[in-house]
Parts: C-alpha cells; sequence; structure tokens
C-alpha cells in the first residue's frame, strides 16, 4: 500500500507541475530551479557537458559548526543520460556510503508510439547490473503532449511480471480529474 500510495503521490505531482516528457531542458530548468531556491542547509553541485546539458549533480548536506565554520557531507548523487534529441533516457542515483558512492537504482525513460514510460530498477550488487523494473509508470499522451491517462505496474516478486495497480484518466475539459482505480 505504501508503494502504491507513494506512486500516487509522484503521479499527483507530475499532472499538477503539467511535466511531460522530461528533456536536457527540463532538467536543466528543474536542477536550476532547486539550486536558485535552494532549501537551507543543502548544497548542490552540477556538472555540464560541452552542450551545457546537465550530466551530474551531488547534494551535499552543509553542517555549520559553533564557531562558524561549516562542513559539507555528501548525501546523493544523480548521473542523466539523453538521447541525441535531448530526451532524457536515464537518471542514476548513487547514496554516500562508508566514504564512496554506492549505485542503488536508476530510473528508465522512453517514449514510444505516444506513450511516456518510467521506470525503476534498483542495483543488484552482487550482479554489479541493474535488476528487472520494480515499478513502472505510463503516461498516454495526446497529439499536443498533454496528459490522456496515467498507468502504474509494480512487480511484487522477482520474476513476476508488471501488474496494473491503478489507473487514472485525465479530464482536461473540466476542473477536476476522475480517478479510476483497477482492484486487483
Amino acid at each position: 500500500m505504501k508503494k502504491v500510495m507513494i506512486s500516487l503521490v509522484m503521479c499527483l505531482m507530475t499532472l499538477i507541475s503539467n511535466a511531460q516528457v522530461m528533456t536536457s531542458a527540463s532538467v536543466n530548468h528543474l536542477i536550476d530551479s532547486a539550486i536558485r531556491d535552494g532549501e537551507a542547509g543543502f548544497v548542490r553541485n552540477t556538472y555540464r557537458d560541452a552542450h551545457g546539458e546537465i550530466t551530474m549533480m551531488e547534494v551535499y548536506r552543509e553542517q555549520v559548526k559553533h564557531k562558524g565554520d561549516s562542513i559539507r557531507k555528501p548525501i546523493f548523487r544523480y548521473e542523466y543520460q539523453y538521447a541525441a534529441d535531448g530526451m532524457l533516457t536515464s537518471r542514476t542515483k548513487f547514496v554516500w556510503r562508508k566514504s564512496q558512492w554506492r549505485c542503488i537504482g536508476r530510473f528508465d525513460y522512453s517514449l514510444e508510439n505516444g506513450i511516456y514510460t518510467v521506470s525503476y530498477s534498483r542495483w543488484n550488487k552482487s550482479k554489479a547490473s541493474f535488476g528487472q523494473p520494480v515499478g513502472q509508470i505510463s503516461y498516454t499522451l495526446l497529439p499536443d503532449e498533454s496528459i490522456a491517462s496515467v498507468s502504474y505496474y509494480s512487480r511484487h516478486r522477482h520474476g513476476d511480471a508488471l501488474t496494473l495497480e491503478w489507473q487514472a484518466l485525465v479530464d482536461s475539459h473540466s476542473d477536476h480529474m476522475n480517478y479510476y482505480i483497477t482492484q486487483k
């Protein structure tokens, strides 16, 4: 249930913010906004390629010591990859543990036949590779790239197929949205 609620919140945040297909421009805008409007106590460093696209971001917690000195403790690192047309294809997340960056998972993004898909796979340390996606959100886009519907799928056990957990139809012609939750 917790996983479904988290995915529902992620989906609703996406709908509210009118986020569509993620591109290098939207990643740059979101990260630059986060840096500019930064939360107190956090510092973000970004690394860009020759085209100005953000390829990596590191997040640090800034701790102020009693004499006004501060230290920065690493927390997260994100690595971004893009297709030739600028569409975001993956975002890999690392956490700082035992004085080194450790990969924990990756979001993969794809757009095919008007369906924008975001899937999440965990890093398998023993196999040194990403496992099968454990969750996936699919956005069906209309010709104007607005969202027609959102579907959430999850995998309950390794080897199982992704199962539809819920689907939301987006009614853009009214001030409210109708949600149709699938029942298991």
